[in-house]
């Protein structure tokens, strides 16, 4: 019986995935094909790199001209290397997903790899932009227009409505979320060595050492206000005084009431919605997704930015690290929201698909699904018998719905078989990493 010859005019496409898994020192490579009945014999050529670093995947004859190549996340053994030169596909059947023709297999990492080596916390440098990455004359502007949002330090006046002449902004970073808890803690618990000393004394100490507290920002009823001429930072937002920004205005949020607050703020020039005010604390808060920064204040030096997805990550591990959970409901006081499942914070990872790098990226694996009753999971949530905890984020409605279209990206971005687990579906947010400076 004869069979007809693949036609090289079949539309073909290849697609390679690759995951670093540490624990069992193993990478998982996917080798994608769309289920053409022309590639139902066709068997991939795979060939690792001399270096064992990288993968390259082909198909024969006739589709020779089809062929991918990926950085792999980790070095893979050499034993591996030669194993799979020797044609692995050939002895492996395709599993057919119904929309492609998929191969999966794991490779075993090099022993010596510093990948393997144990980390003191996978949390370290994952916050873009702090104060040590700034300058007296770093510039902040609009992500959008390049309008500017700092005012320049000579035309910055005091409180009194004089002329500033101090040489340019001061940056400091904000405490962690627990900041306050921690301090009306210690306050409450603190050992108290005066036990043997008269009363009077204990009590001039104590007196001395709360003013000194709240001199230095530490005390139990201190809290952080917006103060011209500082730029405070935390992970996702930079705190300014009102004063010191320009080309700002305030406006309404759709769905929003007239005396509802904060207000967003949005740049004067484009009516790009760059941020938030704080009444609480009497400064406005730009978030770092949606501006550019120029952190010397020289020409020469090219204006940086960072996208949604890496600051909203980097608010998911500051959470994760805080507050020790990795489920999250993530909702901007609506009904609808997302619930979200931190799987693996730090994931190492490659891939060949359209627009993004084939270079290892550094990524959190995110179980994810859409809610539409945010208020009965979080009365559910507050029920002490369940035995996972959650944490809420609460999102901008323009940031949240970046977010939702990061994931659902990402999710169509996997192989057919590593998108969903059960009811959630899967997705990566790109982690911000110092390594490589992941900055758009």
């Amino acid at each position: 019986m004869s069979t007809s010859s693949p036609s090289p005019d079949a539309d073909v496409a290849l697609y390679l995935h690759a995951e670093l898994l540490p624990n069992i020192r193993q990478i998982t490579l996917y080798i994608s094909l769309q289920p053409n009945p022309a590639l139902n014999a066709i068997h991939p050529k795979i060939h690792i790199s001399n270096s064992c670093k990288s993968i390259t995947v082909s198909l024969p004859e006739p589709f020779h001209y089809v062929t991918e190549t990926i950085e792999l996340p980790a070095r893979v053994s050499d034993t591996t290397r030669l194993a799979l030169s020797t044609n692995f596909a050939r002895n492996t059947p395709p599993n057919l997903t119904g929309v492609s023709y998929e191969h999966s297999f794991r490779m075993q990492i090099d022993p010596t790899d510093p990948v393997l080596t144990p980390k003191d916390t996978i949390m370290d440098d994952y916050v873009p932009w702090t104060a040590a990455d700034m300058s007296p004359l770093t510039r902040i502007r609009c992500r959008t227009c390049e309008a500017p949002f700092l005012s320049t330090p000579s035309a910055r006046n005091d409180e009194h409505g004089e002329q500033d002449d101090s040489p340019g902004w001061e940056w400091k970073d904000l405490p962690s979320g627990n900041w306050a808890e921690m301090m009306d803690f210690w306050h409450c618990h603190k050992p108290d060595p005066q036990e043997d000393k008269p009363m009077s004394e204990v009590t001039a100490v104590r007196s001395s050492e709360d003013k000194t507290a709240q001199l230095k920002g530490y005390g139990a009823t201190s809290r952080i206000e917006a103060t011209p001429g500082i730029v405070f930072i935390d992970v996702a937002t930079f705190l300014l005084a009102q004063s010191d920004c320009v080309g700002l205005q305030k406006t309404i949020e759709e769905g929003q009431e007239e005396s509802e607050l904060p207000r967003t703020l949005e740049c004067a020039n484009c009516k790009t919605i760059t941020g938030l005010e704080d009444p609480s604390i009497g400064g406005w808060r730009c978030w770092k997704s949606n501006v550019s920064l120029n952190t010397n204040g020289s020409a020469a030096i090219q204006w940086q930015s960072h996208s949604d997805e890496l600051i909203i990550a980097a608010q998911l591990l500051e959470l994760i690290e805080r507050e020790s959970t990795r489920r999250f409901l993530v909702h901007n006081k609506r009904k609808n929201g997302l619930l979200l499942w931190v799987f693996n914070p730090d994931l190492r990872y490659s891939t060949s698909s359209k627009g993004r790098s084939i270079n290892s990226q550094q990524a959190m694996k995110v179980f994810f699904q859409t809610t539409e009753d945010v208020d009965s999971i979080l009365s559910r949530d507050t029920d002490l018998s369940s035995p996972l905890s959650m944490e809420e984020l609460e999102l901008p409605s323009i940031v949240l719905q970046t977010l939702t279209r990061a994931l659902l990206k990402s999710h169509y971005m996997l192989p057919l078989s590593a998108r969903s687990f059960n009811e959630w579906k899967i997705g990566l947010l790109n982690r911000y990493s110092r390594d490589d400076s992941s900055s758009v």
